[in-house]
This record gives structure tokens, C-alpha cells and sequence, in this order.
């Protein structure tokens, strides 16, 4: 009897490690076992598994930031600009909106199906300002989002929209200086993944100062709740693109300008999230147009160039080297010119979402030449429009969440 009465317990872990997380939040309530089972490490780790794993859908999850008014009928371009830029909270909001992609179930190649699923609103301070909120991270269905202002060090907090929790990271520990000094803060960048070896997230921050002293860095680690600075050295200066910014299977990316020769280098900075080392990546020579943006094309780095003069072309740079550390690119393929403002994501192998300029989110097939637009929009400038491709999951963003019984072969997709 009690060996039956285990495997029906293990049947339903199975069962109920395979559901959305919506519905296992609802679970939860329903008795002790339930709920001490799906906040269980190992389930938290079997859901996450079975999420990014999953054969039976062709379905995408995409997570869109944009700002919307409140007010759906205003719809002058002059009102919503001053409204955006002077505006009170009580005009807008910035929201998080969960979209789910496929092709269309009729086998329509020119359709899209899109719905969405779910919004979720961006709480104060860091829905102050659509300009200077980014999403500047994302791994296992958390998001880490940074909100930066002149007149301050900064808001970070990490998210997940699933479960819909946040977590307000601590102040920085490094000593900022008064304004009027010769060393003030002169930007800070701030990076997001998980470190496989420890089976840790971080978030990693960089302190750039105006003087000639070089930055500094520190990390945060989920679960410690607490910043500590270490000794890893910036050769160069971050310049603070935020599309050239992105987390990819263990590595942070950012662009910069490199002083490790006699000549400035643009350079993409590799911060490695186990060692906490940073390395530096060279660009492709040819690839220097005005706009460039960093990307995930079939489990592969992908650079995306493109100039202002529209119609716009887009060259696509493909670093397929095991170590992507290596910085060895291809130019892969030319999209034809088209009239949208920036890329923003692939979905697909074949299909990448971008920004046309009446601020929709279209998806582009690189195949068909085609154009999809899609249910959602945004009421700001197009360049403060941004979405990722996102995995849900269950994993708390609380700061007691320890994470240490997380077993290794839960993780493998992020080695």
C-alpha cells in the first residue's frame, strides 16, 4: 500500500510539473503537500525543464515592454508626446505583456496567430520613465530590469512576470561621490544570467566614473541579498547601447570602446558569469553601420546592422564558432529594405519581430519577404520598444530564495 500510494504521489508531481504557472499558483492553495511539493526545488527545476523542453507545441512566448495611455482615445501624436515626456503616472503605464506566437492553425503561411495572454504593470520607481527603463536580462523566466535617471544610482529589480513577483535589488555598496567632485558617476551598466558552476543567478554592475580611475564592478547574487565588489578589470569604457546588450548561454555582452592598444577599438565586453572575468570580442570589420543590435539566431550570436536612410536594409552577422568568445563572424544574409524602424527579436529561425514606424510590433519572414503586424503597439518613440523570446517558470525572484538543492541536469540547457 504505502509503495502505491508513492507512485501516485509521483504520477501527480509528473502531471502537475508539466501545467503553466498560473494554474500552479492556483494549486498551490489547495492543500500543505501541493504547496510545499511546487515551491520544492526540484519541482521548481522539473517545471522549468519541462517548460523549455516542451515537443508538443509550436507555440513561442514573447514578453513585450511598451508603454500604453490609459486613455485609448487620445490618439494626437503631439498630446501622447507631451503626455509620455510631462505626463503623471495617472496618464500611463508601462506594462509587460505576455504574447503567445505560432503560425496560423489553418496552415495559412501569410497568418500569424497571435494573442495576449496576460499584462503585467510595472510598479513605481521603476515605472516612472518609459525613456530609462530597460530590460536589460532575462534567463529561466526571470527578468532584470533597470531604470537609470541623472539624478540618481539607479533602480534594479529582477521579475517574473509567470508568477508576477518582484525583487528591488539593495543599493549599490560603491561610495558614490557629491556631484561637484572631479570623480562623479558618470554611468553605470548593468548585466543579468545564471552561473552554472555555483547554480546562482547574478546581476552584475558596472561603475564608470568621469575621472580617469577605472570602473568598478560588482555582483549581486540571488539569494544573498546583498552586493559585493570584486576584482575584475574593464579594459575600456562601456558605452551603454542598450541593443547591443544581451545574456547568452553563461556570457553578458555589451558594447564598447577598448584602451588595450595605442588606438580606440569598438569591442563587445564578454563578462563570463562563473569566473566573473570580463574578455573582449572584435566585431566584423564591415560591420559598422550607424544602428547595430545583438541576437539569438539558431543557438548561434547574430549581429544585425543597419543604417538610417529609410527604407531600411539589415545585414545579419553570424558568429557560429563553439566559443563565442572567439568573435569569428559571417555575414549570413541582407534583408531586402523594409519600412520598419529596429529589430527587436527572432521567434523563429525564420521569422523576426521588429518596429514599424506607427510604433507596431510586426514580425518579418525571412523567407516569404512578408510583413505580419501584430495586436500590440506602443505609444512611445519606437526605440523604447523592446521584447524577448521568454520560458516560463515558477522560480521566485524573493530574496530568501536560496536555490541550492536546484539538481545539475535541470540546468543543462544553460550550459
Amino acid at each position: 500500500m504505502a509503495q502505491s500510494s508513492k507512485l501516485v504521489e509521483e504520477m501527480v508531481a509528473q502531471f502537475l510539473s508539466r501545467l503553466p504557472s498560473k494554474a500552479l499558483m492556483r494549486f498551490k492553495c489547495i492543500c500543505k503537500s501541493w504547496y510545499n511539493l511546487i515551491n520544492s526545488p526540484s519541482f521548481v527545476a522539473q517545471n522549468l525543464f519541462n517548460s523549455m523542453n516542451n515537443k508538443f507545441t509550436s507555440s513561442t512566448c514573447i514578453i513585450a515592454k511598451h508603454t500604453v495611455l490609459k486613455d485609448s482615445s487620445i490618439t494626437d501624436r503631439n498630446e501622447i508626446s507631451d503626455i509620455l515626456q510631462y505626463g503623471n503616472n495617472d496618464k500611463k503605464q508601462i506594462l509587460l505583456s505576455s504574447l503567445t506566437l505560432c503560425d496560423n492553425l489553418d496552415g495559412d503561411d501569410q497568418e500569424l496567430y497571435c494573442i495576449i495572454e496576460d499584462d503585467l504593470i510595472i510598479p513605481f520607481p521603476l515605472g516612472r520613465s518609459s525613456f530609462n527603463l530597460y530590460i536589460v536580462g532575462h534567463c529561466d523566466g526571470i527578468i532584470c530590469l533597470t531604470s537609470f535617471l541623472c539624478d540618481d544610482d539607479g533602480d534594479i529589480a529582477l521579475c517574473n512576470p509567470s508568477i508576477k513577483e518582484f525583487n528591488h535589488l539593495p543599493k549599490s555598496g560603491i561610495h558614490l561621490p557629491p556631484k561637484n567632485e572631479d570623480d562623479y558617476l558618470n554611468e553605470y551598466n548593468v548585466g543579468f544570467g545564471y552561473d552554472s558552476k555555483a547554480k546562482v543567478y547574478k546581476v552584475v554592475k558596472i561603475v564608470d566614473f568621469s575621472s580617469s580611475h577605472p570602473p568598478r564592478v560588482e555582483v549581486y547574487t540571488l539569494g544573498a541579498d546583498c552586493w559585493r565588489e570584486i576584482k575584475a578589470f574593464v579594459l575600456g569604457t562601456i558605452s551603454g547601447q542598450r541593443s547591443l546588450q544581451m545574456y547568452f548561454k553563461g556570457i553578458y555582452y555589451w558594447s564598447g570602446f577598448s584602451y588595450i592598444t595605442r588606438e580606440l577599438q569598438y569591442v563587445f565586453f564578454a563578462f563570463d558569469m562563473s569566473d566573473e572575468l570580463f574578455y573582449l570580442i572584435y566585431p566584423p570589420e564591415d560591420a559598422f553601420g550607424i544602428y547595430m543590435n545583438l541576437a539569438v539566431w539558431k543557438e548561434s550570436l547574430l549581429l544585425v546592422t543597419h543604417k538610417e536612410e529609410a527604407p531600411k536594409c539589415f545585414d545579419l552577422w553570424l558568429n557560429e564558432d563553439s566559443d563565442f568568445l572567439k568573435g569569428s563572424w559571417t555575414k549570413y544574409f541582407t534583408i531586402k529594405p523594409i519600412e520598419v524602424e529596429i529589430p527587436l527579436v527572432f521567434w523563429k529561425s525564420n521569422e523576426i519581430l521588429m518596429v514599424n514606424v506607427d510604433r507596431r510590433i510586426v514580425s518579418y519572414n525571412l523567407d516569404t519577404q512578408t510583413l505580419k503586424c501584430l495586436p500590440i503597439h506602443g505609444a512611445e518613440d519606437p526605440l523604447c520598444i523592446c521584447a524577448i523570446n521568454y520560458v516560463n517558470s515558477i522560480i521566485s525572484v524573493k530574496r530568501n530564495n536560496k536555490l541550492k538543492c536546484v539538481e545539475t541536469y535541470m540546468w543543462q540547457n544553460n550550459n
